[in-house]
């Protein structure tokens, strides 16, 4: 099959493409850059087309160019509490701009990748410190532009599915990790990854408090397999939404202890305490995400447990670095 990764650049686009070719398909990317620094072991295997997702012109015809036969749609706007007008245009209109060319071009399939943000804050027994899980028909209150943005999102393209013969899905992930994300993006965002980059290149990090929070985690390995699995599921699909789980939320301090267990010479301290990521009182989305519903429809379950993850992350982080 033809898949075009939006935002196949980017830190979980490039493994999406990844787990795709390597399934023996064919990927394109549209991108609003051509930088393939994350994609340089498959970028002779990608074709990518420079575009942006608020221009229906340049959407259509990308779709119309790669002919893809499936969509996932990964791209988005994440500085969106300073720039909202930027939010909205980017993960509302360009995702309506996307859906339409699809609807179009007869594609049959999209895979969206919406956020855990999308949910009210983990408050009660959601919150700390037993973290219940939360499923998909969790309140969705969204306190953020991000989550505000990206659950519209998610109501465009079910207008879509809804309304036309393409066939769409939403994905919500617990909170992703791993390589690139430091070349990315900036800021708190970025703990679990410099908890790990950091100290594999021999320098120490320090996170002042924040120990005993908990919050599911999930390894971008996982979720490019859990998007290629759907993408590629041969049965109609049973749901709209999925939520995706990389397993039991686990606390910064466990975290950080996983780190020195497995980068030989590791200095990474912990403070304990809430809130490591400084999201403020009254917006805590440190939570577990229940995935049963995408693991029982796919038989799927995350292939990458913490220390396995983080070995890995660790040898990638070397052979950069070599």
């Amino acid at each position: 099959m033809r898949f075009l990764v939006t935002g196949g650049l980017g830190v979980n686009g490039a493994w999406v493409l990844r787990a795709l070719l390597e399934k023996g398909h064919e990927v394109s990317a549209f991108e609003n850059r051509s930088d393939t620094s994350l994609i340089e072991d498959i970028a002779d295997r990608v074709e990518v087309f420079v575009g942006d997702l608020r221009n229906a012109d340049e959407v259509s015809s990308a779709v119309a160019k790669l002919r893809p036969e499936g969509i996932v749609h990964l791209a988005a706007f994440v500085d969106c509490e300073r720039v909202p007008q930027g939010a909205i245009e980017v993960n509302i209109s360009g995702a309506a701009n996307l859906c339409a060319a699809a609807a179009d071009a007869g594609v049959k399939r999209l895979v969206y990748t919406s956020t855990k943000g999308v949910y009210a804050p983990a408050t009660g027994q959601y919150g700390y410190p037993t973290y219940a899980g939360i499923a998909e028909d969790y309140s969705r209150e969204p306190t953020t532009m991000y989550g505000i943005t990206k659950l519209a999102g998610e109501k465009v393209i079910e207008w879509y599915g809804r309304t036309t013969e393409l066939e769409v899905a939403s994905l919500r992930f617990a909170t992703v990790f791993g390589p690139g994300r430091l070349q990315r993006h900036a800021g708190t965002i970025n703990t679990y990854s410099s908890m790990i980059e950091l100290p594999a290149t021999g320098q120490p990090f320090t996170v002042e408090h924040g120990g005993d929070e908990r919050d599911g985690m999930i390894y971008v390995l996982d979720v490019a397999d859990a998007i290629a699995t759907i993408a590629l599921a041969p049965e109609p699909l049973r749901h709209l939404v999925y939520n995706v789980s990389g397993g039991d939320p686990v606390s910064l301090s466990d975290f950080a202890a996983a780190v020195r267990r497995t980068i030989p010479g590791a200095q990474v301290d912990v403070g304990p305490g809430l809130d490591p990521m400084k999201y403020g009182e009254g917006t805590p989305y440190y939570m577990a995400i229940d995935g049963s519903r995408f693991e029982a429809e796919f038989g799927w379950h995350p292939r990458y447990d913490l220390e396995t993850a983080i070995g890995h992350y660790h040898e990638l982080v070397k052979g950069r670095e070599s």
